[in-house]
């Protein structure tokens, strides 16, 4: 193809094609697509390599057969949140509705991926907690914090937003393939990444500026001192998004990074009442609680939500059970079944004694 021939393809096709490319990453792709419209860059960025129209259809087919979404920077489906972001990726990949990345203020909830189960448990509250309040929450979908997080908010309210390093067609991990499509269903999975494009390693780095730049405050659960949730911090001073940490015990090691964090200026996130403050000094339009919410005395609830939180209720009593029982008795993992208690305790329908769990 030369540079000024004509296509029926649309735009996005040749974007795709251009981001597919093996020695293509984020940052030279927006200066291509910054330099030339996308027919005309894919063509000088494939004048040597012999690449025809066909494999731009390819390209194009794998990620429509896949119903997966193109947005180009520039265009008005382009989210607003990213617009003015100086390293917004030229081109944006999302699985589910990419309306969910304007429908409610965000929070990001980030952390290791081994937690404590203090640190599983608080994720999975802040994240029904803030889901209920109509705050999407953010996270990399990743094992430990991430996954929590979204275990908690999925069916709890605000549609929640995942971004991810890799293509939309491989879940990684592969242990969080169903939260992935409750993730999908329910809000937008996003990617900088085109299908076909593995999750190497050198993308989850870059991959937290995202997580920052679509999020109007960032906290930070549980992390060691150099852990990876550092990124995603950096990235969030840098564009002036407020920061907070879980404070944790001086003698846990995935309590040093968010200890430090306190003491160099983070604000404290003890509820999610704190994080909803953050929010409404941020100018958010979200309700601030003016003490923790009386889990005895929830709003009217009838039954409880589908699939596993039915599963989580079924193994409840009203003789307190701990949480390892009720892993060992649903098949879930830890991170599920606190998630599923969180929005069961939401609807009125569990309660929380110290650490054991009955029904109401």
């Amino acid at each position: 193809m030369s540079a000024g021939a004509p296509s029926d393809l649309p735009a996005e096709a040749y974007a795709v094609a251009l981001a597919s490319m093996p020695s293509m990453g984020p940052a030279r792709l927006r200066m291509l697509l910054a330099a030339d419209p996308p027919g005309r860059a894919w063509a000088r960025a494939n004048e040597n390599t012999g690449a025809s129209e066909r494999d731009v259809e390819r390209a194009w087919q794998r990620q429509t057969s896949l119903g997966i979404r193109v947005l180009l920077a520039g265009q008005p489906s382009y989210p607003d949140r990213l617009a003015d972001d100086p390293q917004a990726p030229a081109v944006l990949f999302c699985l589910g509705d990419p309306a969910a990345l304007a429908a409610a203020p965000t929070v990001a909830l980030v952390g290791t991926r081994a937690p404590t189960r203090y640190g599983i448990g608080v994720a999975a509250q802040f994240g029904a907690d803030l889901a209920a309040a109509g705050v999407s929450v953010v996270s990399g979908l990743a094992l430990g914090i991430d996954g929590a997080a979204h275990e908690g908010a999925c069916g709890a309210g605000a549609p929640p937003i995942g971004v991810v390093a890799g293509g939309l067609d491989h879940v990684y991990p592969q242990r969080h393939e169903r939260l992935w499509g409750r993730v999908a269903s329910s809000g937008v999975i996003v990617s900088e990444s085109p299908a076909g494009v593995p999750t190497e390693k050198w993308r989850f780095p870059v991959r937290n500026r995202l997580l920052a730049a679509l999020s109007d405050v960032v906290v930070v659960v549980e992390s060691r001192h150099h852990g990876g949730s550092r990124y995603t911090v950096d990235a969030a001073l840098q564009r002036g998004v407020p920061v907070g940490a879980v404070p944790g015990s001086i003698r846990s090691a995935t309590s040093e990074g968010t200890n430090a964090l306190l003491a160099d200026g983070a604000f404290p996130a003890c509820s999610s009442s704190d994080i909803l403050l953050a929010l409404a000094l941020e100018g958010a339009a979200v309700a601030v609680p003016s003490e923790a919410p009386d889990r005895r005395l929830p709003p009217a609830a009838t039954s409880p939500t589908q699939g596993q939180d039915l599963l989580v209720y079924g193994a409840l009593s009203v003789d307190p059970v701990p949480l390892d029982e009720l892993v060992r008795v649903t098949g879930l993992d830890l991170a599920a079944v606190c998630g599923g208690l969180e929005r069961l305790a939401q609807a009125g329908l569990a309660y929380d004694a110290g650490g054991w769990w009955e029904r109401t």
